[in-house]
Formats: structure tokens, C-alpha cells, sequence
């Protein structure tokens, strides 16, 4: 892309010390969860969205390598990262 289009590049361009471009919003719209039921609509949502129709990441939300899914259906935490949300209620 450099060499392609280096005008376009430079659209990127962030000043931060451990990298030159940035492709994504940094806003990630965080929101308060404030009962259960909130915070498991969007839990369902996260391990449901790689099998959407226009990602077509993975047949069931267990598969998909990157999502809690598979923590919560019988405990396996290959990055060891994932806390049970009841844990902090």
C-alpha cells in the first residue's frame, strides 16, 4: 500500500510511540451494564456475532477461536483471560 497509494496511507498516520498507523476508531462505545440481564444480552451477542451471515467465522460460538464461548460451556481458557461475570456481582 505504501508504494500503491501513499497519499491514502497518510490518513492513518497517529503520533503514538509503538506504531505510525491506526486503521480502526479507537471509540469502542463502552456502555455501563447495569443488571444482568443487559450484560447477558451483550454476552450473547459477542459469542453469536462470528456466526453471522456476513462474518461466517464459525458454525458455533465454541469454535471460534478468539470467544468466551467456549469458557463458559465447560471452563477452557486457552489464553487464560476469561473471568466468570458472577464472580463480580
Amino acid at each position: 500500500m505504501r508504494d500503491i497509494n501513499p497519499a491514502l496511507l497518510e490518513e492513518y498516520a497517529v503520533d503514538f510511540p509503538n506504531k505510525r498507523y491506526e486503521f480502526w476508531q479507537r471509540d469502542s462505545k463502552a456502555m455501563h451494564l447495569y443488571t444482568t440481564e443487559m450484560l447477558l444480552q451483550k454476552l450473547d451477542y459477542v459469542h453469536n456475532n462470528p456466526l453471522q451471515e456476513h462474518w461466517k467465522l464459525s458454525s458455533t460460538p465454541e469454535e471460534y477461536p478468539y470467544s468466551s464461548a467456549r469458557f463458559y460451556l465447560d471452563g477452557s481458557d486457552e489464553y487464560d483471560l476469561v473471568e466468570r461475570y458472577e464472580d463480580h456481582f
